[in-house]
């Protein structure tokens, strides 16, 4: 079979996720590419397989053996609908379609659409209806430009029991890993009719490995022997790369004057509390925060606004602020930005909407920090019980930073209109007046699929494009 995923869309470019499984490997060559009708290379030479596995990190046994290739398409129209289709010999095997960014932001009755969504369990029945919430997103024109998945698109811990009591060879862990990644990326209910609609953002989080990855967990039982966690990251690690791309290294793209940043805080991590990104990582986002004009738009797949944990982490994730070094680095980054900063993310099975506005300093006048959170998608079987985070919190109202910190002149704020620990996603339709970002906020439930509305919706003021 064949499938295709479009994923960073910009508005002359788009890369698209080509996969084959199921077919001899002789006939890689005669698989074709169509967007509008017209032939796209499909370079023979670019074909990568999975498993390819790592000497000395886990020997594959092709639990789930195929193909696959991005494809970057140059000199696309601006805000323009593509359709594309990959056949092989010759015969439709996979459609899909996108659209491209707009040049510029534009006001209210154009918006930039961003559906934000997080935390989604296939083993939860109520998974399926996902697909049907954002087909009634598009039969009411509401279809988003980009769909940014801030992370825990899969679960490859959970079922928690199955984890945390049993343990398992590693071609036990290859079996079961591919078949949670096939749920997810090829079942025809759920994301896998979701994926091929429009353009996708991916950043990982913890799931994408396990519960307090790379850490060992007392919930990942083969975790805790350091030969049996070294295999699994790998063969997580290169799932991830091969469905999700490569989400370590840190994605730009601009819809002025939004100027967004995929920065995955997971996959670069070290062990109990040591880095969080990798030097290239720190490159790009020093240099985008240094951007003196727009407003900087971070996806993060753990949100910002969250104290020290003070755990061990045994059991729960730890939190960006236990990495207290990065931590601190990464606010005094967003500190010192002349621009106003929205972060969008995902994780604590709750949304929330919190801000911190930045006292005006030499260069630069007031800037807003504000945070947006929207999870779960669907909730992990136990999420609620092995979670330790309990129903909905607000942010802290100082972050756990050192006494001289330039972040410690804002206090943090939560808007508690929006107090849900439903399941469901977040439309977000960022547009401008004049100088002035503003984004309307939707909370679309599971729950709510029967009304055709959203639950919650309030417009927020993020900054001005300087």
């Amino acid at each position: 079979m064949l499938h295709l995923v479009p994923h960073l869309v910009t508005q002359r470019s788009a890369r698209l996720w080509l996969c084959v499984r199921g077919i001899d490997a002789a006939l890689l060559g005669s698989v074709s590419l169509r967007v509008d009708g017209i032939d796209v290379p499909v370079r023979a030479k670019d074909w990568q397989s999975f498993p390819a596995g790592q000497p000395g990190q886990w020997q594959p046994t092709a639990a789930m053996p195929l193909h696959y290739q991005f494809v970057d398409m140059m000199h696309l129209a601006p805000d323009r609908a593509y359709r594309v289709s990959v056949a092989v010999e010759g015969e439709d095997q996979a459609h899909a379609r996108f659209v491209t960014l707009p040049e510029q932001l534009g006001d209210e009755t154009k918006p930039l659409r961003v559906l934000l969504s997080s935390c989604y369990f296939t083993g939860n029945k109520r998974s399926r209806l996902a697909s049907s919430l954002l087909s009634q997103l598009d039969r009411q024109g509401l279809r988003p430009h980009l769909r940014v998945w801030a992370g825990d698109q899969v679960y490859l811990d959970a079922p928690w029991y199955e984890f945390a009591i049993q343990s398992h060879s590693v071609p036990e862990l290859e079996r079961l890993h591919s078949a949670t990644y096939a749920r997810t990326w090829f079942a025809n209910q759920g994301l896998g009719a979701v994926f091929p609609t429009g353009a996708n953002v991916f950043c990982a989080d913890d799931h994408e490995l396990w519960n307090n990855a790379p850490n060992p967990s007392a919930v990942a039982r083969d975790t805790r022997k350091r030969a049996t966690r070294e295999a699994w990251l790998a063969m997580a690690r290169e799932l991830l790369q091969t469905f999700q791309g490569d989400t370590g290294n840190a994605q730009r793209c601009q819809v002025p004057p939004l100027d967004f940043l995929v920065l995955d805080s997971r996959v670069n991590r070290a062990e109990y509390g040591g880095r969080l990104f990798s030097e290239a990582q720190w490159q790009r986002l020093r240099a985008w925060a240094a951007e003196p004009h727009g407003l900087g738009v971070l996806i993060l797949g753990q949100p910002l606004f969250e104290a020290a944990s003070q755990r061990r982490g045994d059991f729960a994730d730890y939190r960006l602020a236990d990495y207290r070094a990065e931590y601190a680095m990464l606010m005094e980054v967003l500190g010192r930005a002349k621009r106003s900063t929205v972060v969008l993310t995902g994780d604590l099975h709750f949304s929330r909407v919190a801000s911190a506005s930045l006292p005006a300093s030499a260069g630069s006048g007031e800037r807003r920090v504000t945070e947006l959170i929207s999870s779960p998608l669907a909730l992990v079987a136990g999420g609620r019980l092995l979670s330790f985070l309990g129903d909905w919190a607000p942010a802290p109202q100082k972050g756990s930073l050192p006494a001289l910190h330039p972040f410690n002149g804002a206090t943090i704020h939560t808007d508690e209109s929006l107090r849900s620990s439903a399941e469901g996603t977040m439309l977000l339709e960022f547009y401008r007046r004049g100088r002035r970002v503003f984004c309307t906020v939707s909370q679309w439930r599971l729950d709510d699929l029967d009304t055709g509305r959203a639950r919650f919706r309030k417009e927020y003021f993020l900054g001005n494009s300087s």
